[in-house]
């Protein structure tokens, strides 16, 4: 049973997440050729962190009531239907629409229910010492399938950047949706343990609210900064700085989220040794330095090597920051925790896509990327202050 549910999860996380790489790439240079302005790609972008901030509230809000294997089936539907309305239509409301509904990633990565559910399951599936090779495992596969769907976006502009071509990808997200729901049939043991009365229990000690409320208000602030750099506006900023062509942004891309998956697998070794708290810090911090200097490159051969440089320690702090929430909180408030910051990291992420478009139009292209080194290496230092004494 474990081995089975644990192969679905990674089934499902590898084929979604090389749908987020494929529609992070892909979708602001499609926005562009329908004729949208960078403002109006900063807001779409907006609507697509609200999909993620309005789901993640309601899972947090009724799992205990409803269950996870309800909401993961209902999320993979949403995606379904999201694919098809882009797929049939180019209209504004269509599109606003499908973005609402589709919680389709602006990271390449994730942040929405689905991984709010999985990185809640997976630590029931081992035991406590292999629970950082697992949520390595398990990032590595999603990084390793967003390099191919980052390689699979730039398809369009080798065929003159036809808009039927990229419809079709949404078709190919619409299909990746059925599959999943498919996939989640089967899961049958993946919700909270229940009491006598049949309810499911999910009443978090005074001290897990206390520690959800802190981590909630500093992944916004973390959320904050990267909502200035996801894949998306990275993608955009490269385009408009230095006309990087989509083929160009797919193969960058693609280079960016392997290097990345072997950075992954890497942090789950080194917390072993260090800590989970120290090592996602220090990662993270030093990524940073790299990210701000971005901006002051000169050219486009410094501003990628200085942009894999950053990629391949920005994401050590993600298996490690789920093994630590695993560390942190018992199993029946994990669910909770997770739904609940994820739901403030996707608020916090909500901002930089519409500041971002507008200061693009401006021609601040810089200001964004500082903005997002800065607020990153505050919510670095703010949460070792916070929790060096409390874990390993």
């Amino acid at each position: 049973m474990v081995s089975s549910t644990l192969a679905r999860i990674f089934v499902a996380k590898a084929s979604r997440v090389f749908a987020s790489g494929l529609l992070s790439v892909m979708t602001p240079i499609y926005l562009a050729l329908l004729g949208y302005s960078p403002v109006y790609i900063g807001v779409f972008v907006f609507v697509m962190v609200i999909s993620s901030v309005f789901s993640n509230l309601v899972l947090s809000r009724y799992e205990s009531r409803l269950g996870r294997r309800f909401f993961i089936l209902l999320f993979s539907g949403l995606m379904v239907v999201s694919g098809l309305l882009v797929f049939l239509s180019t209209s504004t409301i269509m599109l606003v629409l499908a973005f609402l509904l589709g919680n389709i990633s602006t990271t390449g990565t994730e942040a929405g229910p689905f991984q709010s559910i999985e990185v809640s399951v997976l630590p029931s599936l081992t035991s406590a010492a292999r629970i950082n090779r697992l949520f390595g495992v398990y990032n590595v596969l999603g990084y390793g399938a967003a390099s191919i769907g980052a390689l699979a976006a730039s398809i369009p502009g080798y065929l003159q950047n036809s808009l039927p071509v990229f419809r079709l990808m949404y078709l190919v997200y619409a299909l990746i949706g059925l599959m999943l729901f498919v996939l989640y049939l089967g899961l049958r043991e993946i919700d909270t343990p229940k009491d006598r009365t049949g309810r499911q229990v999910s009443h978090p000690s005074e001290k897990a609210k206390k520690d959800i409320a802190r981590l909630s208000a500093l992944s916004s602030v973390d959320a904050f900064g990267g909502s200035f750099v996801t894949q998306s506006l990275l993608t955009y900023w490269f385009f408009l700085v230095y006309r990087v062509s989509l083929p160009g942004l797919g193969i960058i891309f693609f280079v960016l989220n392997v290097v990345t998956a072997i950075s992954i697998f890497a942090a789950s070794l080194i917390a072993e040794r260090f800590g989970n708290l120290r090592t996602m810090v220090a990662t993270h911090l030093l990524s940073s330095v790299f990210l701000t200097a971005i901006p002051f490159a000169g050219s486009l051969t410094v501003a990628l090597l200085l942009l894999f440089l950053r990629q391949s320690i920005s994401q050590m702090d993600v298996p490690t920051r789920q093994a630590f929430m695993a560390e942190l909180f018992e199993y029946r408030d994990l669910l909770g925790a997770n739904a609940t910051t994820n739901t403030f990291r996707s608020i916090g992420g909500l901002f930089g896509g519409p500041i971002s478009g507008v200061l693009y139009a401006a021609g601040y292209a810089t200001v964004p990327i500082l903005t997002a080194g800065v607020s990153k290496m505050l919510y670095d230092l703010a949460i070792y202050s916070s929790y060096r004494k409390q874990v390993k």
